[in-house]
Formats: C-alpha cells, sequence, structure tokens
C-alpha cells in the first residue's frame, strides 16, 4: 500500500511540472568590419536556440541602424532546437555604421535580448568646391575666373574618369583644366585637385555651363555641378531689409556630452548669463531646451518666457549633462530625431523660428551626411530653420582649453555655411563675447549681407527709415556685409536700406 501511494505521489508530480522555454542568442555582437562601400557586402548569422522544454515563441525582431538588413518576421524555436537569422551589410559610402537588433518575445512590450551590429563602408567620397557658382552681373567684356575643386574626403582612391560640359550658346563660360593631365585621375583620400571657370561675357544674355564629374564615388557616380552668369551694362543696386518687430524663437541647445567635453561645458555655464542677459533684453516670446549629441530628449523642462530665475535655470541645465555620453556624436541626427518622433515634436511652435545651437569639439558623426538633414530641416522648419554652431576651427581645428587638439567641426560648418548663419570657435578665449554675439544674432538683425561678391565699398552707403546714416556700422570683408555695433543697431519694426556700387568684373 505505501509503494502504491508513493507512486501515485511521484506521478502527480510529473503531471504538474510547467514547461518553459529558454532563449539563448549568440553572438552578442557582429561586426562586420571594413567593407568597399558599393563593391562588397557581408551576411552574418546569429543564432537563437531554446534551451527550455517549451517551445519558444519569437513575435519579432526590430532593427535600427543603417545599411543593415534582415527578416524581420517572427518564428517558433521548437523545445532544445534553434534557430538561425542572417543579417546583411550594405554600405553606400564612406561611414561608420552602429546599430542592434532586439528580440521580442510572444507577449512581451521590452525585448528579451538585443544583439548589437558594427561595420564599416570604405569608399571615395566625392566633393566638389564650388558646387555650383554664380559669376553675378559683370560688366560687358570683363573676364572672370573661379576656381573649382575636386577633393576626395573618403578613405579610398577617387578615381575621376570623365568631366561632361555643356555650355549654352555661345560658350561664355569655359572649364579650364589647365596643366592638370589627360583623365583619369586618381586622387588620394584627403587630396584634392583644381581647374578653372572662365567667364568672358560678350553679351547681355544669361550664360550656364554645366559640367558633370564621373567619379569611382559609390554613393555619387555623377556629380553634377554647374556655373552661371548674366553680364549687364549698370550695376548699381539698393538692398532693403525690415527689421522684425517681434522676436518669436525656439531654441534648442545640443550639447557634446562625451569624455572631452568637460572644459568646455564649463565655459559655456560660467559665460550663460551673458548671453541670456543680452537675450532677455529683448523681451523675446520664447523657449529653450537642451538635448545631447547622443539622446535626442531634453535634459530637464524646457525654459521660456513664463520661468523663473531663467538664467539659473539653465547655468543648473548645462551643469547637470556631463560627460558620460557616446563618443560618436551625432549632433544633427539627434536634432532630427527630437523634431521627428523626440520632445521637439509638440515643443516647436508654429509660428517660432527654430534656432539650433551646436557645441561640440568634434565634427559630427551622424549616419547621414549634412545634405540629407539640410534637406529634413527644410521639410520640418521651412523657411524658419537657423542654425549656429560653437566647433573647432575648419579646416585643421584648434588648440583645446586642456592643451589638446581640438577636431574641425565638419557637419556643424557645412550646416552653418549653407543657411548663412554664423559659427563660433571653441577654443575662442572669450566666451562671453561670443555668447553676447550670439545673443544679438538671434535677438535682432546686425549684420546685413552684401548680395554682391564684389561690392565698390567706397560706393556704400546706408539708410535706416530713410535717413541716411554713417555712423555705428562698417563694412566686414570676411562677411560681405554691413555689420552694425550692438547700440546702433536697427529696432524692431525699422526699414534699413543699402545701396553700392559693384566692380564691374566680379572675382579675378
Amino acid at each position: 500500500m505505501f509503494l502504491f501511494l508513493l507512486s501515485l505521489a511521484c506521478s502527480d508530480i510529473a503531471i504538474n511540472e510547467v514547461k518553459r522555454p529558454s532563449i539563448i542568442v549568440a553572438p552578442e555582437l557582429l561586426d562586420f568590419g571594413h567593407l568597399l562601400s558599393g563593391l562588397e557586402s557581408d551576411t552574418m548569422t546569429i543564432t537563437i536556440s531554446n534551451g527550455g522544454s517549451a517551445d519558444l515563441i519569437v513575435d519579432r525582431l526590430e532593427l535600427e541602424g543603417a545599411n543593415y538588413s534582415l527578416d524581420t518576421n517572427g518564428f517558433v524555436v521548437p523545445a532544445a532546437g534553434w534557430h538561425q537569422i542572417q543579417v546583411s551589410y550594405t554600405p553606400s559610402t564612406f561611414e561608420h555604421n552602429e546599430g542592434y537588433i532586439d528580440i521580442y518575445l510572444e507577449g512581451d512590450e521590452v525585448p528579451s535580448q538585443s544583439v548589437w551590429l558594427n561595420g564599416n563602408g570604405d569608399a571615395p567620397l566625392i566633393n566638389v568646391t564650388p558646387p555650383d557658382h554664380d559669376f553675378g552681373a559683370p560688366l560687358l567684356g570683363c573676364d572672370v575666373t573661379k576656381e573649382i575643386i575636386i577633393q576626395n574626403d573618403g578613405n579610398v582612391d577617387l578615381v575621376v574618369t570623365d568631366i561632361d560640359i555643356m555650355a549654352s550658346v555661345p560658350p561664355d563660360i569655359t572649364i579650364d583644366f589647365g596643366t592638370l593631365p589627360e583623365l583619369p585621375w586618381t586622387i588620394p583620400p584627403s587630396g584634392r585637385l583644381a581647374f578653372f571657370a572662365n567667364y568672358l561675357p560678350l553679351d547681355e544674355e544669361p550664360d550656364t555651363t554645366i559640367f558633370d564629374v564621373t567619379s569611382s564615388d559609390p554613393a555619387t557616380p555623377i556629380y553634377g555641378a554647374f556655373t552661371e552668369g548674366a553680364a549687364v551694362l549698370s550695376n548699381e543696386v539698393v538692398q532693403r531689409w525690415i527689421q522684425e518687430a517681434t522676436i518669436v524663437v525656439d531654441i534648442v541647445w545640443i550639447i557634446d556630452n562625451s569624455g572631452s567635453m568637460m572644459p568646455f561645458q564649463n565655459l559655456l555655464g560660467q559665460n550663460m548669463a551673458d548671453f541670456m542677459m543680452v537675450f532677455l533684453s529683448y523681451t523675446p516670446d520664447f523657449q529653450m531646451a537642451f538635448i545631447t549629441t547622443d539622446n535626442p530628449n531634453f535634459v530637464h523642462t524646457p525654459i521660456d518666457a513664463r520661468t523663473a530665475n531663467p538664467i539659473d535655470n539653465a547655468i543648473a541645465t548645462i551643469d547637470s549633462i556631463g560627460i558620460g555620453g557616446s563618443g560618436w556624436e551625432k549632433g544633427l541626427q539627434m536634432l532630427e530625431d527630437c523634431m521627428i518622433s523626440g520632445d521637439c515634436t509638440q515643443w516647436m511652435r508654429p509660428n517660432a523660428k527654430l534656432i539650433a545651437i551646436f557645441l561640440s569639439d568634434e565634427p559630427d558623426h551622424s549616419s547621414s551626411t549634412p545634405n540629407y538633414f539640410i534637406n529634413s530641416f527644410d521639410a520640418l522648419k521651412p523657411d524658419a530653420f537657423v542654425p549656429f554652431a560653437i566647433i573647432g576651427d575648419p579646416p585643421g581645428g584648434c588648440p583645446g582649453q586642456s592643451g589638446w587638439s581640438t577636431q574641425p567641426g565638419w557637419g556643424y560648418y557645412d550646416l552653418v555655411q549653407h543657411y548663412g548663419s554664423q559659427w563660433f570657435s571653441i577654443c575662442d578665449g572669450d566666451w562671453g563675447a561670443q555668447l553676447e554675439s550670439l545673443a544679438q544674432n538671434i535677438s535682432v538683425k546686425t549684420v546685413f549681407e552684401i548680395d554682391s561678391e564684389d561690392p565698390h565699398v567706397d560706393t556704400l552707403r546706408v539708410w535706416i527709415n530713410g535717413q541716411q546714416t554713417s555712423e555705428g556700422w562698417l563694412y566686414d570683408e570676411t562677411q560681405n556685409a554691413v555689420v552694425f555695433e550692438f547700440e546702433y543697431a536697427p529696432e524692431p519694426g525699422d526699414t534699413i536700406e543699402i545701396g553700392y556700387s559693384s566692380w564691374g568684373c566680379g572675382e579675378e
């Protein structure tokens, strides 16, 4: 009888045993190394094993990272079985791609496991400077020349195989290759070569010359560039502006929080009061928020016109950012993420200009090019996006506050150059003056750019509300602009007119 009861008890235990799956994922990292973009791709395998006693049901896979691909559909792994996932990496240009795969089990809202992805695309990267050039309106008979540079910004030799030239008739704009050898040309990484566009207008008809550069750049095998001009008999002009009456701005600071940024974050915090005092003196309708180069979400609560002690709040936010962030700074990408799906989405106001201020001691490492982000920002804030940057000096960087070399701020610099705004040197010793100038540029326009690339300085005249003035302004050759001293800056609602003549032949 005892043996019978014992056997019955053992049978009950077996009947009540709970069968469960157990996920095992290997490897934890797929490193694809370096591949030649446009020529090479690679596929690696992730194995998902079930070490449990019941079916493992994978609901889905989620992939984050450019140039990676896989089947994200769910599947079932039987007990003691395994399932393999093929992950492909196909780089498209000179780039570094990071990413990850999240594995979601049935019924779970958070991933059970993750696999990290890393890969590098090796490629030539063509850059033509300038990609388009307007000779403006020189006087008839003038001979104007512009240097055109082809540069390899990648890490593999760039081979230029052809340049297809198409010119309007008569061909007043010609391309001169000088002493360059016959095509093809091989340009090593960081190398460059130059030729010239010559403009000798013989009539007042518009002139255009298009030249398509064919090269081994896999992302841009044909790079389109052009030059144009239209000669005139007389070139005296008057440009007119109206100073904005009300300042309505949303300001986003994008702060580099990598390990080398402590001295620069300290300088920003120590001089933030200079920025805020000048900015607030205009009684702006504003919002101001902070994000970092590795996170698109706001650091603390944004500041606005209703915030008590906005200066103290701004300084406290900067001091809290720290230097524990990623060494792959992605300021442009984080701002786009913030505007598309992050905290900026509901925060940005439709009637406000969006001011983006980047602070970083390294170039931008976002996964897309500056041109991509320019198009994205234009679409998200059409005619209402203005970037500024505090960065290392292009093209060679500058000596940092702690003695190490600070890298040039490529990416951020390209953005600022496109929008014609302003960048400041992160290595400058007087951050107070820099931040005051930045606040002035945001709050009131003091820089009025001249359309002509070659104004006759002695003919410059300035009128404020119809009254000619010779005080408080000067011509800045570097910016090609009339720049007002702060105390003489036109007030909101003022009309500004600048008249000048150009040297007939423009650039020589």
